[in-house]
This record gives structure tokens, C-alpha cells and sequence, in this order.
């Protein structure tokens, strides 16, 4: 099919979990996509509020939406990679219960991989709500005409200031088969977004679609305001990393380039030299 005449079904997947109060702007902001064909998936993670009869009411006018009811609580990591592995579309990306998309993100996400097949991913900036008042405006450049998937793999590795935003991105249905979803870490699913993330810039370009087309509305009780950020948590990100490199389809020697530079930040200590001259000597 030309790509002018691509119209894939997209999926919209809902983790949610207590959400009853803001859920509904959510699941709001997906009917008035301007995309034609978009599936609503939502899985409620054992809610203990009134989460499940909002999104019974929304799904009630809305035949495109479906809601997985779970029999035991997941944990947003499960759940999303449960959603994952059911999602219809041959697109999908997270619409979490606090944030809101503008009614053309999806089209125009769509519209971002319809010109670049070698993209796994599409995004766009964000605006962001936190828990004080403050407003912040977030732009993710880093990856932007970066071809090589081993470059790719260092700007992710480096965990730059914004490198969470294409969380919020339009991700090819293959890409997820691929990388296999997101992988818990040794503390379970600390900032497992990033490793996720690591494993797409290693299959695939990603697409950045410089306007504010998503909106995020942090709540007291969002999952990352409640993780410590310590040492112990960050040590075993980046094993993670470590691992997510070593699953991927890279060469050896291109995997040793990535992991060494997390290497030094697991350990405290750099390369041993003979590594270091080999990938002097091979230009790496």
C-alpha cells in the first residue's frame, strides 16, 4: 500500500489504577481524536475507587473502547505490557489516566512514521502540569536525525534531562514484539520507562513532532513521585540497561561500546584497558 493510503488501526492503551477523579478528561481527549480508526483499551488495575463505573459509562457510548478487568492487582509495568500483548492495532501508545492529547495527536503522529519506515516510534512535546502549580514545557531533540542505532543507543544511555517525553509516543505493534515489553529491574519497576525506551532507540529511529500536543497532569499519588531516586534504585537501573543492551539485535562489539559506558557507571570503575584499545583500534 502507498504510503499516502497507510490508515492503520491505532490503539490507545489505559493503564489505570484509583483514577476515578481525572480518567474521564483522559478517555475525553481519545473520542475527540481526529484519527479515524482508534481502539480504546483500558485495564483497571483492581481499583479500589470508582474508577471502573466512569470507564463502564465512557465505553457505554463509545463501541471502540474496550476494559480489561483485572482478577489481582498488576502494577503499572504488568498491566502495560498486558495491554500491549492484547492491543489490536498495528499502533499503539499510552494515554495514562492523568495526562490529555490534543484531538490531531494521534493523525499527526501517524502521519510522522507514514514518512520514515525506518521509525519505531513518533512524539510529540509536552506540557506539563506538577503536583505545586508549576508549569513546565518539555522538548526531547536529542534523537532527532540520529540514524545510527548505536548513537541512538548512547544518547539514551546517558539518560539526558527530557528523555522520558517519547513515553507518551506512537509505537509500532513490531517494535513491541521485538524489544518484548518493559522489563522490570532488581527493584521491580523503577523508572523501567528508560529501559523500555533504550531497547525501541536500539531497533529503530524515533520521530519528534515539534508541537504540544500532549498534556500531563501530575497527581500525589503518580507512580514516579513516590520512587526514592536513590542509590541502590539507580544501581540496579542501570544493570538493567546493561541487560536490555545485551538482548538486542546488535553486533558484540556494538553492544560492548553501549555497556561500557554504563559499565563505569555501575561499577565505579572504567574499562579495563585492554577493552578500551580494541575499541580504539576498531574506531568505536
Amino acid at each position: 500500500m502507498p504510503a499516502q493510503q497507510w490508515t492503520p488501526l491505532v490503539t490507545a492503551l489505559v493503564p489505570t489504577y484509583n483514577g476515578a477523579g481525572f480518567i474521564m478528561r483522559t478517555l475525553e481527549s481519545l473520542a475527540a481524536q481526529t484519527w479515524p480508526r482508534l481502539e480504546i483499551l483500558v485495564g483497571d488495575d483492581c481499583s479500589t475507587d470508582d474508577t471502573l463505573a466512569v470507564v463502564r459509562e465512557f465505553a457505554a457510548g463509545h463501541p471502540n473502547t474496550r476494559i480489561l478487568v483485572r482478577d489481582a492487582n498488576l502494577g503499572w509495568l504488568r498491566n502495560s505490557n498486558d495491554l500491549m500483548a492484547r492491543a489490536e492495532g498495528e499502533l499503539m501508545f499510552f494515554a495514562f489516566h492523568d495526562d490529555v492529547v490534543a484531538p490531531t495527536y494521534v493523525e499527526k503522529l501517524v502521519g510522522a512514521l507514514r514518512t520514515n519506515n525506518r521509525a519505531v516510534l513518533a512524539f510529540s512535546d509536552m506540557t506539563v502540569y506538577e503536583i505545586d502549580g508549576r508549569v513546565t514545557r518539555h522538548e526531547f531533540d536529542e534523537l532527532d536525525g540520529v540514524e545510527s542505532a548505536v548513537e541512538r543507543g548512547l544518547v539514551m544511555v546517558h539518560r539526558p534531562g527530557d528523555w522520558w517525553v517519547p513515553n507518551r509516543g506512537l509505537f509500532r505493534a513490531s517494535a513491541f514484539a521485538e524489544v518484548g515489553g518493559i522489563h522490570p529491574n532488581e527493584q521491580g519497576e523503577y523508572s523501567a520507562d528508560w529501559t523500555w525506551l533504550l531497547g525501541l532507540a536500539l531497533i529503530g529511529e524515533f520521530v519528534r513532532v515539534p508541537e504540544m500536543l500532549c498534556e500531563k497532569y501530575y497527581k500525589a499519588g503518580s507512580v514516579s513521585k513516590k520512587w526514592p531516586h536513590d542509590g541502590t534504585q539507580l544501581l540496579a537501573l542501570r544493570r538493567s540497561g546493561i541487560a536490555e543492551i545485551k538482548r538486542s539485535a546488535l553486533s558484540p562489539l556494538q553492544q560492548a561500546r553501549l555497556t561500557g559506558h554504563l559499565w563505569r557507571r555501575v561499577y565505579g570503575r572504567r574499562l579495563p584497558g585492554g577493552v578500551k584499545r580494541t575499541f580504539r583500534r576498531l574506531g568505536l
